[in-house]
């Protein structure tokens, strides 16, 4: 057989072959730090260590500035701390040492050990640009921010144009106006907020309202007394009410009863005549037109509300009469509380008992396995529509009944939540989504479990994706001959509203990235990338987000996750 002529296929890969010259003392890179019987290893370490200290000192300098530039951070550590070790007695190779040294541990984010080199670095000499240069970055990422203006500040006494200080020291004083700024927002916010309970503690006083709470508190409530943000005179208010059915021992909440409405109004939502009973109703007497509604004062006076009188009515007929102790209604727990019965026989008796509203736990609603009216659960909003619950809106409510009464785990907090629409909207591939549109101030409280609530809303609707939208109010841009002078807020822009959109659509996940591609023709398409640790979650709905930002806000967006790192 004839011999092969020419260069031959290599035997083993290139990397293997470094690897293994990297095990002869010659070719080595480092030198182990422990004995070796190897008389040429134990040659090249006599010679590591042979000759002046300053000299062993700048050898180790070399080395560590070698695996330095190969982002060998901790390998270059060693070296520059051996070279310290030597006690060179050039006093710029000992500032060098600890630069380096320091430089190596700000790569590595270990700012104390930066700044404990830094320090000895300036013990040598106080006009070290260097050590400066790294005491003020590691001091910035330390978000100490006037000790790293100083330290620039002393730099540039001496060194004015080094331009990496000048940059520096620009980014920390824009770190200082941003974190200024920041708290200048809390301080006028948390004023804001002394400034809103201080009209409060007006407002009350004002409608004679004797605030109280229960013995185990109510922390958890989720809504509150404010005033009305649609009402720039800031003189109406807006309070959770509870309505208490004590014939069935059980209640509804209404969350936002704003106190220029009508009692009548709500009553004839939540108990419409064509509507069916509430499951609750075993004698199906709970009609609008066939229900009485009282109130119990703080000094126990009973009060019978007419159908039309408003909430601020009622505050005004329970003040004290002349000449009598001071009298008002009682908020406990912040939530208002009424008494609502059918007329007759069962009105009278509880008249009589004098049943005392005041004594009843309502932060915590009494429950027998009764539930609130699917009608109740739909509460129309600014922006919601004004015509009855369709189909949809109907089955959502009570699917939210069903999961409040065979959840346990959703109960407490599926409680107090109400919906103001629902709307079906057909996604790509013949499927369907639901939509579910959500009061604003509520929006936090459903956020809580909205996972949990989802899974099991689309285990009730099997065939459509379900997703959650705050009922959002938006606001055109004001003009000269615009009758309202208040400014416009940045929350009813356009532009914020299809922000928050957006984010409503993929909560929990987050938004981390957004593109928008122009075409020739000048057609926009918006392409969102999400969090990728949510991608197996999520990914089987993306047509169903497109579909229903399209539908809302007339805009093609698409949804997706970025690319997986190649192992």
């Amino acid at each position: 057989m004839a011999s092969q002529i020419g260069p031959q296929p290599a035997k083993a890969d290139l990397e293997e072959t470094l690897a293994s010259l990297e095990s002869l003392p010659l070719f080595m890179k480092s030198l182990p730090a422990e004995d070796s019987d190897d008389v040429a290893l134990q040659a090249l370490q006599s010679l590591a260590h042979d000759g002046t200290a300053d000299e062993i000192a700048q050898n180790f300098k070399e080395q560590g500035n070698d695996y330095f530039k190969g982002r060998r951070f901790r390998e270059a550590i060693g070296f520059y701390t051996q070279g310290i070790d030597a006690k060179p007695t050039d006093s710029s190779l000992q500032e060098a040492l600890y630069c380096n040294r320091a430089a190596c541990n700000l790569e590595l984010k270990n700012y104390g050990l930066v700044l404990k080199d830094c320090s000895k670095a300036l013990s040598i000499t106080t006009k070290s640009s260097k050590a400066l240069y790294r005491s003020a970055t590691a001091l910035l990422d330390l978000d100490r921010i006037e000790e790293a203006l100083d330290c620039c500040d002393r730099c540039l006494l001496f060194d004015p144009h080094n331009q990496a200080v000048h940059s520096l020291r620009s980014r920390t004083e824009s770190a200082k106006q941003a974190k200024d700024r920041q708290r200048q927002e809390n301080e006028e916010r948390l004023r804001g907020e002394r400034e809103e309970k201080q009209l409060l503690r007006i407002a009350f006083k004002e409608r004679h309202l004797y605030p109280t709470s229960s013995p185990q508190g109510t922390s958890d409530n989720p809504y509150s007394p404010h005033f009305d943000l649609d009402d720039p005179t800031r003189t109406t208010l807006i309070f959770p009410v509870f309505f208490l059915y004590p014939q069935y021992a059980t209640s509804d909440v209404i969350a936002h009863f704003v106190e220029d409405t009508t009692f009548y109004a709500h009553i004839s939502q939540m108990f419409p005549p064509q509507a069916p009973a509430p499951t609750w109703d075993e004698k199906q007497e709970y009609t609008a037109s066939n229900l009485a509604v009282y109130a119990m004062t703080h000094r126990r006076r009973l009060l019978k509300v007419g159908k039309k009188m408003t909430l601020r009515d009622v505050c005004r007929a329970a003040k004290e009469k002349g000449g009598e102790p001071a009298d008002g209604l009682e908020i406990k727990d912040g939530y208002l509380t009424f008494a609502v019965l059918p007329r007759g026989g069962e009105e009278q008796k509880w008249v009589d008992d004098d049943e005392p509203l005041h004594d009843t736990d309502h932060a915590k609603p009494i429950d027998n396995g009764a539930t609130m009216s699917v009608n109740h659960k739909i509460l129309r909003t600014a922006n919601a529509p004004e015509t009855a619950p369709d189909e949809t809106e109907t089955s959502v409510a009570q699917a939210l009944i069903d999961l409040e009464n065979n959840v346990p785990e959703l109960k407490a907090e599926l409680r107090a939540l109400q919906i103001s629409a629902a709307r079906e909207i057909d996604v790509r591939g013949g499927k369907k989504a639901i939509v579910v549109f959500v009061p604003v101030p509520q929006l936090k409280a459903f956020r809580k479990i909205q996972q949990r609530l989802t899974r099991e809303l689309e285990k009730k609707f099997s065939d459509r994706h379900v997703v959650f939208v705050a009922q959002r109010r938006m606001l055109s841009k004001p003009t000269r001959n615009s009758r309202t002078k208040q400014k416009r807020p940045r929350s009813r822009t356009l532009t914020s509203v299809h922000e928050k959109i957006l984010e409503d659509l993929v909560f929990p996940t987050e938004i981390v990235g957004k593109r928008t591609r122009v075409a020739v023709d000048g057609a926009k398409l918006l392409k969102v990338i999400l969090d990728s640790k949510d991608a197996t979650s999520l990914e089987y709905k993306l047509d169903s987000f497109s579909s229903v930002y399209r539908r809302l806000t007339g805009k093609d967006v698409v949804f997706e996750f970025p690319p997986a790192n190649p192992e």
